[in-house]
């Protein structure tokens, strides 16, 4: 990121190709679409590359490009929410009940699973995703979400307990 700092334009090809499947993991893990992730993760890289000047050359590049990446995500998800009808809303939140009904298969606690953590408010969802489906670890998360390292703990034992009492019922059935 030095070099980049330094203008060269090379260096940033390098860190493009080093971090973008991990921007774009993330941009999934959040937007569930594709395209909204391809898009988000080529927001991030220009974001990063505009604000290469901000960099502190003494912290660790991957916290910083994952806030960066998490808060372009937010943008795409506020657009999105505001494109979106009301009744597409409402159709998503009624598939999950209509295949229950009809027999629970792993596919669908999979989905139900997915469906629960998408439900949480992203103060929980996005340390819980960080852990467990991005392997980062709670100082890599503190330091991407700008939070306090105890924050972390308490917000992957509080998510982890609130999908823990909403599935009760999907391991039941």
């Amino acid at each position: 990121m030095l070099r980049v700092q330094a203008g060269d334009l090379e260096a940033f090809e390098q860190l493009v190709e080093r971090f973008q499947s991990m921007v774009y993991g993330l941009a999934m893990s959040i937007l569930r679409r594709p395209e909204d992730a391809e898009e988000a993760t080529q927001d991030s890289f220009l974001k990063l590359f505009r604000a290469r000047s901000q960099y502190d050359g003494s912290r660790s590049l991957e916290p910083w490009l994952l806030r960066i990446a998490g808060n372009a995500c937010r943008d795409r998800l506020r657009r999105r929410r505001v494109a979106e009808s009301p009744l597409a809303a409402m159709e998503a939140g009624m598939d999950f009940a209509d295949a229950r009904s009809a027999g629970v298969n792993r596919t669908l606690v999979d989905h139900s699973v997915r469906g629960e953590l998408e439900q949480l408010s992203e103060r929980v969802r996005l340390p819980l995703e960080l852990k467990y489906l991005r392997g980062l670890t709670n100082q890599q998360i503190a330091e991407a979400l700008k939070i306090s390292l105890s924050n972390v703990k308490v917000q992957l034992a509080r998510g982890k307990d609130i999908l823990a009492s909403r599935l009760l019922g999907v391991r039941e059935a």
